[in-house]
């Protein structure tokens, strides 16, 4: 099955099942079929392998599965078994997500600050392919995009070594040239020329803001290249944790994949953007150089005290900066 559609895994805060489920409806209507379920917030996939989520969250997340199934969209849950301790209490965690619904998993290596071993992870992917042969099964390695292999000798000799020995049969998670990239092309590939291009998969982070709170990414995702899509198996673009402005970002990415031709400004319209923004949106474009005049700072500047939405105050802090010329 190709995967295309959301991860829910950014840090500062989760959404609620309401929010999930408007999502998952958005996606069916954009004809994507995905959604991860990885927030970096849930302790209980990373920090806390070894503890369950109460029985009233449970019960929630089963609904949120059925539900999703009946809009014919696939719930996946990202695991971080980034302690050595909880390693063996994964087969449990899996279990446990199993009988809520749940059959495609990846086993999230991704952000460790202490120490990290590649033959350790593997030894713990394949062992837990081993354990379920029922389920798919992905990958995200600890050096998952270019930037981060010059961070110093422990990232450039993990990225070798994983190079030469992560199975090329298998699919792994990749964001391009950096952890946000400004472009997913295939160019931002050129180090995994050893892997099968259909394996890499894509998390695109662009439009994540949690790594970068004082800017907002948002054009008709122009940072990716179509050529790209062709022999891709998953691409998944994360989310941010504003509910208004994720529901946005579906249909917006649901628009560059149909190739439909819907205006940019029309999407911006249905989900509430005041007008005069909307002239304004080139600010938000990371590929542009934006110096605002001084009639756009004071068109921004009333922008901020008369548009009144919930998405406004989503995006408040951004405008505000940039009202300031920061």
């Amino acid at each position: 099955m190709k995967k295309l559609g959301i991860v829910e895994g950014f840090y500062g805060g989760n959404l609620n099942f309401h929010d999930r489920n408007s999502i998952v409806q958005l996606l069916s209507k954009n004809s994507l079929n995905y959604y991860m379920y990885a927030p970096k917030e849930d302790p209980f996939l990373r920090n806390h392998l070894d503890l369950d989520p109460t029985p009233d969250w449970q019960s929630s997340f089963n609904d949120f599965v059925d539900l999703s199934s009946s809009y014919k969209v696939t719930i996946g849950v990202g695991l971080a078994p980034i302690d050595k301790k909880h390693a063996n209490e994964l087969n449990k965690k899996i279990e446990l997500f199993m009988s809520l619904g749940v059959s495609n998993f990846s086993l999230l290596f991704d952000d460790i600050d202490q120490e990290f071993s590649l033959p350790e992870q593997l030894e713990i992917f394949n062992r837990t392919k081993s354990s379920f042969n029922n389920i798919s099964l992905d990958f995200c390695p600890t050096v998952y995009c270019s930037e981060l292999i010059n961070k110093d000798k422990d990232h450039q000799d993990y990225f070798d070594e994983f190079c030469s020995i992560f199975p090329k049969d298998e699919k792994f998670f990749w964001t391009g040239d950096e952890v946000i990239s400004k472009n997913i092309n295939k160019e931002c590939e050129k180090v995994l020329e050893s892997f099968d291009e259909s394996n890499i998969c894509i998390w695109d982070n662009y439009f994540t803001v949690d790594s970068c709170p004082e800017k907002l990414n948002l054009t008709l995702c122009n940072h990716i290249e179509r050529d790209l899509l062709e022999n891709k198996n998953t691409y998944l673009i994360n989310l941010t944790g504003m509910p208004r402005t994720d529901l946005m970002l579906v249909d917006i990415f649901g628009a560059f994949l149909s190739n439909s031709g819907i205006d940019f400004a029309d999407i911006l319209r249905k989900h509430g953007v005041e007008s005069n923004l909307i002239e304004l949106i080139k600010i938000f474009d990371p590929a542009q150089k934006i110096r605002l005049s001084e009639e756009e700072k004071k068109k921004l500047h009333d922008i901020t005290f008369s548009w009144f939405h919930p998405l406004k105050n989503e995006w408040y802090p951004y405008l505000n900066r940039l009202r300031k010329g920061e």
